[in-house]
């Protein structure tokens, strides 16, 4: 018997790079990657919290739903932003390491996905609708995260919370100084955003309700705990921590807090506008790190608790997980819905309105997730973004828009 054939060396098979087998791996994983159901759920809760802020009744009626009132304003909208650092962590490869499979088609996936979402929320804000919309603001918290992309989890927590520290000192100086300054004039005059909305990139930055300055701290600690693998978190430990901390900031806040202004000391401006009273409270919207320090262990809270709540009662938890999977078409709906019907936009509207809002909200997200994967405006930021990289379509690399396992 002829042995040659035998003897013969095996065809080599191409030559294959780690770094391209690692791309197409991780690329692989979060293509397959499912929603995770209590971020949707969460995402669902600071909605209809936002929908309080605007349409519920005052937190001055008492009682249960005032009580619910108070804890909405201002709690659910950093919420919103906490989970928006969570969804950016997810889109680009969650606890893997960030950046691997293609970081600069990553960022550019990042900054396209915010910059048209920033046009939204400036699109709203031009309609002049009585919401202080946060989308614009959204956007631009997406495009400041995309340095901070490739940072491992305890990095991103360390600079967060030097930020939560220096931000708000930050925010209050150049806020003193910056109204009725020339340099305000200047930018109101060439800022094409100030121009098209009234609302310009110096608002989004620094004045505004949702200032960059005050606000990428939550966006730092959801991108750390994306980075952490939010699925495998102990949610006891998260939910300890969050009280924890929402405890210590709102009680040295409400020690601090009667010193009133004439007890705290600081360099006061020639106006005397320069008010360092503002940094000892923790109310919805002061910017203070204790409100920063507070909203984020809110926020762990009630994120530890839709973890598990969507997993014990997925059915119950339900409709609230479908109107959370579409909450940018959801949240631009119930503002011109606002806009259209004339309402203030303030606490004190009957509580009817603000069931209605949400009971329309959810019936609609059920039903339209009968027939599509992803809400209206959410298809549609994903195919843009899609075109506008070049990037294909038959590989979703993103597990917050990916609408498979809410049947």
């Amino acid at each position: 018997m002829s042995t040659t054939s035998a003897t013969a060396p095996p065809a080599e098979k191409p030559t294959e790079k780690p770094t391209e087998k690692l791309a197409e791996q991780t690329a692989e994983t979060i293509a397959v990657r499912p929603r995770i159901r209590g971020i949707d759920l969460a995402r669902g809760l600071a909605l209809f919290g936002m929908f309080a802020a605007h349409v519920g009744p005052s937190s001055d009626v008492g009682g249960l739903t005032g009580a619910l009132m108070f804890a909405a304003s201002g709690r659910s909208s950093i919420l919103f932003a906490t989970l928006a650092g969570l969804s950016l962590a997810l889109l680009s490869g969650g606890a893997t390491p960030p950046g691997a499979s293609d970081p600069r088609r990553t960022r550019l996936r990042i900054a396209v996905r915010g910059l048209l979402i920033m046009g939204i929320g400036v699109t709203l804000t031009a309609m002049g609708t009585p919401v202080a919309v946060i989308l614009a603001y959204y956007g631009v918290f997406f495009l400041l995260a995309i340095p901070f992309l490739r940072m491992k989890a305890h990095t991103l927590l360390v600079i967060a919370g030097c930020w939560a520290l220096v931000g708000p000192v930050v925010a209050l100086l150049v806020q003193s100084w910056w109204w009725g300054s020339s340099a305000a004039d200047v930018v109101a005059r060439v800022d094409p955003i100030t121009l098209i909305s009234g609302e310009g990139i110096d608002q989004l930055l620094v004045t505004g309700i949702y200032p960059a300055v005050t606000w990428m701290p939550f966006i730092l600690v959801g991108l750390a705990l994306g980075r952490m693998d939010i699925a495998r978190l102990s949610r006891t430990t998260m939910l300890a921590i969050g009280v924890g901390m929402a405890f210590v900031a709102y009680g040295f806040s409400a020690l601090l807090a009667p010193l009133g202004p004439q007890a705290v000391v600081g360099p006061p401006d020639a106006s005397g506008s320069l008010d360092w009273s503002i940094l000892m409270g923790a109310d919805a919207h002061t910017g203070s790190t204790f409100e920063i320090v507070g909203g984020i262990g809110v926020a762990l809270a009630i994120l530890a608790l839709c973890l598990g709540f969507a997993e014990w009662l997925p059915r119950l938890t339900r409709p609230i997980v479908a109107a959370g999977s579409m909450s940018l078409t959801i949240y631009v709906v119930h503002v011109l819905t606002i806009n259209v019907a004339g309402l203030d936009a303030m606490p004190g509207s009957p509580l009817w309105v603000l069931l209605a809002f949400i009971a329309g909200s959810i019936v609609f997200a059920l039903i339209w997730f009968r027939f599509a994967r992803r809400g209206p405006l959410e298809s549609l930021v994903h195919s843009t973004t899609a075109a506008l990289i070049a990037r294909p379509t038959s590989l979703s690399t993103d597990p917050t828009t990916d609408r498979r396992t809410h049947s």
